[in-house]
Formats: structure tokens, sequence, C-alpha cells
């Protein structure tokens, strides 16, 4: 006899995406959770399967979930089977280490090996988990891969992989195609026939969501991939974790990509879902007798405040209800949500369910409440595109200014490095290089995304062209005591080892005429500190794209305060807000790279006046 009996919320839910049920279903991503409030460290939470599914269950049980959800640590494992480095933590989820990737020639890719699903990493344990998740609880177990795109991205790493795509598209292809291949879909078509009742298997691929990535990318080493693997395993496989809705240029069309690798509902969460209002939801869904599954802001559940997470439960659950079929998803309860916002959370939904709904018919998505900005949903407003180029100029040297800045819109990098050459053989004055090409470029760039008309690839490719141009002005720079216009000191903080919003801040300052120190990932506030006292910089900015490692972030801060030290922080990354950055006492904020170069450029400023006056 099972443990644990979750039978009533599996049927409920499965009444609910299906044919519509009397109560509307919430699910949660919940093992990081999980793994706090059953006390296990997650070296073993994350390496022992009995332990994993017994923490989830009695978590379930404790909070009242409606069903419990086994989803692991589904980025990492088929990385580390390839020979990713899997770092581990004691209080969060592992991580991939992707600073030097597996893979970074076409060499390597012949190298590799197909990974053995019975004893290659981790993978036997996720066949335990199901083992135990079928043990005790007597559900069948859902089997989880992680999706081509996203895999690539560790393997390459998300920049390599950018600028492969745009070098070597043929060799990102074969790529791709090795993963599902040999990885991807043996390792599925092992689960399906360890667990034959398995009706299908998720995918996740957070990584080739917008703005991260173009929607012509999308198609083509994305989704492509994923209906590649769909021809190859036993049963179907699905993938409903793309976001960036709200840069859709063309909300329907995005939709029915999504539909493509999950054609049985539509997932849309939060921001995204927020920024564009329920009402197009509904009439896309309505319109196609489609289930709804609309997912809450990590964000509001682990900062709250209270009334904003239950009207936003409440308006959520109302719509689904109005719909007709779907379910509520509380996106990624992490070690730092805090229990008290869980239980808020869970009490809402039952408290809609049992006819207590005192902001019935209200609805603030689509709006600018609660501190929304809807300035940049590209799906509402239509933005005429930029002109490229700079109006022609009349000299020589004027004309070839206009050609090294067109090399860096145009991700030219080598036209940018001999343009570069070549203005410095006709003695163009170095500042005029710098301020009127490279930085003026960027300029551009920056206020393109922030407006957008172009996503991270196109802002990433320039920045790689403009640092090889300014790679060839450097030594001569240097030697000549050119003044750099601040100091700055980049790290990702402890519990983090992603670097992909670091690297860009980090060339578009490096662009902007800044000294940049790049310490590196998963720092400890001390560590910070100590490399800040050694080089003095002018800002310290911090990264995270872990809701987990926010709490390293908030240590970092306060121990800068602590200190009485005068180095001003700036925080951001995929999860940080300006309210968060607010909460802990940060100088700064930057919601994108180009955000974050503007911010450096107030602090920077804001210090010589300091300086000014005190003197």
């Amino acid at each position: 006899m099972a443990d644990f009996d979750f039978s009533s919320g599996v049927l409920r839910l499965q009444q609910a995406m299906t044919k519509g049920g009397k109560e509307v279903p919430f699910i949660a991503q919940m093992h990081e959770f999980a793994m706090r409030e059953c006390g296990v460290p997650g070296t073993e939470f994350y390496t022992d399967a009995k332990k994993f599914v017994r923490g989830i269950c009695e978590t379930t049980e404790r909070f009242d979930f409606d069903t419990p959800s086994f989803l692991w640590d589904v980025y990492n494992v088929e990385a580390e089977a390839l020979g990713c480095r899997l770092v581990t933590f004691s209080d969060m989820a592992p991580a991939i280490d992707n600073s030097e990737p597996l893979v970074k020639t076409e060499q390597d890719l012949v190298r590799l090996k197909a990974p053995d699903p019975y004893s290659a990493g981790r993978m036997p344990m996720v066949l335990e988990i199901m083992q135990q998740v079928k043990a005790q609880t007597g559900l069948t177990p859902l089997p989880c891969y992680c999706a081509p795109f996203t895999l690539a991205s560790h393997v390459l790493s998300f920049e390599n992989l950018i600028v492969q795509i745009h070098e070597n598209p043929g060799f990102v292809h074969k790529l791709l195609a090795f993963l599902v291949d040999e990885v991807i879909a043996p390792f599925m078509n092992v689960a399906f026939r360890e667990f034959p009742d398995a009706i299908y298997a998720d995918g996740s691929d957070a990584v080739a969501s917008l703005p991260f990535i173009t929607q012509d990318m999308l198609d083509e080493f994305s989704l492509s991939y994923l209906e590649r693997l769909q021809h190859q395993t036993s049963k179907p496989v699905v993938c409903d974790n793309w976001w960036g809705d709200a840069f859709a240029t063309d909300l329907h069309s995005f939709w029915a990509r999504k539909l493509r690798a999950t054609p049985a509902y539509l997932k849309i969460q939060d921001p995204d879902l927020f920024k564009l209002g329920l009402q197009p939801v509904l009439d896309y869904s309505k319109g196609k007798h489609l289930p709804i599954v609309l997912g809450v802001d990590n964000n509001i559940l682990q900062q709250g405040p209270t009334e904003v997470l239950q009207r936003r439960v409440h308006e959520y659950m109302e719509a689904i209800e109005e719909n007709g079929s779907g379910a509520l998803y509380l996106c990624s309860l992490s070690a730092v949500t805090p229990t008290e916002n869980v239980r808020t959370a869970i009490t809402a939904c039952h408290d809609f369910r049992a006819g207590n709904r005192p902001w019935a018919g209200q609805r603030r998505t689509g709006s600018k409440l609660e501190g929304q900005d809807n300035s940049k949903i590209k799906s509402v407003v239509s933005i005429p595109p930029t002109t490229d180029k700079r109006a022609a100029q009349t000299t020589e040297d004027e004309q070839l200014l206009d050609l090294i800045f067109d090399a860096v819109l145009d991700h030219q990098d080598k036209d940018t490095v001999e343009l570069v050459n070549k203005a410095l053989h006709l003695r163009i004055a170095l500042d005029e290089i710098l301020n009127e090409s490279l930085i003026a470029a960027m300029d551009v760039v920056g206020e393109d995304f922030a407006q957008g008309r172009i996503f991270v690839p196109e802002m990433l490719l320039s920045a790689r062209a403009m640092k090889a141009g300014l790679e060839v002005l450097r030594p001569i720079l240097t030697a000549t005591g050119e003044p750099a216009k601040g100091r700055v000191l980049l790290a990702t903080v402890q519990g983090d080892v992603h670097d992909i919003g670091k690297n860009l801040v980090a060339m578009m300052l490096e662009g902007a005429g800044y000294e940049v120190f790049d310490l590196g990932v998963n720092k400890t506030p001390e560590q910070i500190l100590e490399y800040a006292d050694q080089v003095k910089p002018d800002v310290v900015g911090l990264s995270a794209l872990l809701t987990t490692s926010m709490q390293s972030m908030q240590k970092t801060v306060t121990l800068f305060k602590e200190h009485d030290s005068k180095f001003p922080v700036l925080v951001g990354g995929a999860p940080v807000t300006a309210e968060f950055a607010t909460v802990i006492q940060a100088d700064g904020f930057g919601e994108d790279a180009p955000a974050a170069v503007e911010t450096v450029h107030r602090l920077v400023s804001n210090l010589s006046e300091s300086n000014c006056v005190s003197n």
C-alpha cells in the first residue's frame, strides 16, 4: 500500500485539464521549497531519490497542495551525464557551471559519447525517483527532460551558442541533432520502457524564450528539434515553459508555436501574463476550446505583499473558471520563498473554491497597477523600426567612422577590427573612434533593445563586434594614459553559476568607456567585498539569475553596508526587481544590460559630483 494518497487532487487536475471540473486546481514547481521544508541539505536531496520523493510528499501534505510535483532539477541531468561540471549547494538546487564549455569546436562534438541512462551521472537517480513516486504514492510518474536548445546552451554556453548560430549554424544543427538523437530520445525511451503507464514526457526549455533568443531562432533551433524529438520517442513528448509572450510581435503566431510543442493546453505565466492581460488569452483559448494554465509570478510569491498575492491568485482562478478548463500554476517555489507566502497562496486557492471571492469581477492584468510597466509590450504597441545607419557624413574620416558604427550594428567583428585599424592608420583621433563610432553604436543598440526592436542575441553580437574594435584600441589607450570613465566590479553572487547577463553588461560597459573587473560566478559576499577593497571600483555590480541566489545578493549588500563601504552597489538579473533592490537597500537597479549601463552612468556621475562638493 502506498504511503501517500493524492488521488483526489490528481483526479481534480485531470478533469479540469480535459472536460473541465467543478473546482479550479492549482499546481506548483516546488522541489527547492520542499528541500528546505523537509530539512534535507541539497547535496543529499538531489542525489537521494527516496529522500527527494518523500520530502515532496510530506511538504504536499503539510501545506495542503492539491497534488505533488516531482519535477527535479531537470535542466542539469543530461548535461551532467554528458560531462558538464555540476556545482552542488547545501541550500539550493545544483547548477551546471559552463564557464568552461564542454564543447567549443566540432572536434569536441565528435569526441562526445552518448550517455547510458542506466549509469551516466544522475540519470539512474531520475529513474529511481520515478520508481519511488510509484512506490510511495501509487501515481504514474512523469518522465521529464531538458529540451535540446537549453541543453545546448549548457554544453556550449549561451554566449557561444548565439555566436555559433550567427557564424556557423551548421555546427549548431549538428550539436542539436546529436543531443536529440543520442541523448534525450534514448533517455526518454528508457523511461517509457521502465514505466509503461507513463502517457507522455514533459520538457523544459526556458533559455529558448523571448527575448533571450529571436523568434526566428526559436523556430529553427528550438521548435524544429522538439518536433524531431517527437518523432523519435515511443510516446508523446511536450514542452510547455517558453515565456516572453509580451515580447512577441504577433501573439497568435507565437501561441500557435507553443501549441506545436504542447498541443493539449496553452500555458502563459507572469510577468508576461500580467502585462498582456487576461482577455487576449481568454479570447484565444475559448476560440480554440483549449484548457489554459496561468502562472503566478515567483517574485510575488517571494515578496508579496499579501493582498497582491491573494488578488492575483483569485483573478487567475476566475479566468480559468470562465474559460471552462485549466489550472493555476504557482511558479518556482524556491528555497527562499517565505513559508507564510506559500500558505497565503494556497489559502487563497481554497478560499476561491469555497466561494469566498472579495475581488470577483475585478481585473488588474493589462494595467499599470502594482508597479507594472507595460511600455515595452511589443505585441500590443506597434513600434516603428529604427534606422540602423547614421546619416552619411561628408569627409573621408567621417565616412570611415560611419563604417565602423555600421559594422558594430551589423555584428561584423572582422570588419570592425579592419576599419578601426584603418582609422588608426589615417591618424583619426582615438576619442573620435571610441566615442563617435564604438560607443555611439552601442548607444543605439541599447535604445533599440529598450524599445523592443532587437533582442538579446542582436545586442550580444553587436557588443562582441564593439569589443573586437575596442581590443585594437586598448593597448594605445593604456599607453597614452587615456582615462576610463570609471571602474566597475562585476560578480555573480554565491549560489549562482550563470553569467549570461553579467558578461553582456561587462561588454557594454567596456564599450561605454569603463574599466571592468569581472570577478566571475558563485562569489561569496566576503570575496566580493575583499576584491572591491583591492581594486577600489566606482560601482559594484551584482548579478543573479536564480531566485534562490537573490538571498546571497541581499547578504552581499548588507555586508557592504555593515563595513561602511563607500562603493555604490548595483543589482540586476532575470528575477531581480526594482522593488527587491529597494528592499535590500541597493544603490541602483538594472532591468537589463542597457539599463545597467545607464545606472552606472548615474552612479558614477553622482560620485563625481559628491567628490567635487567635498573638495
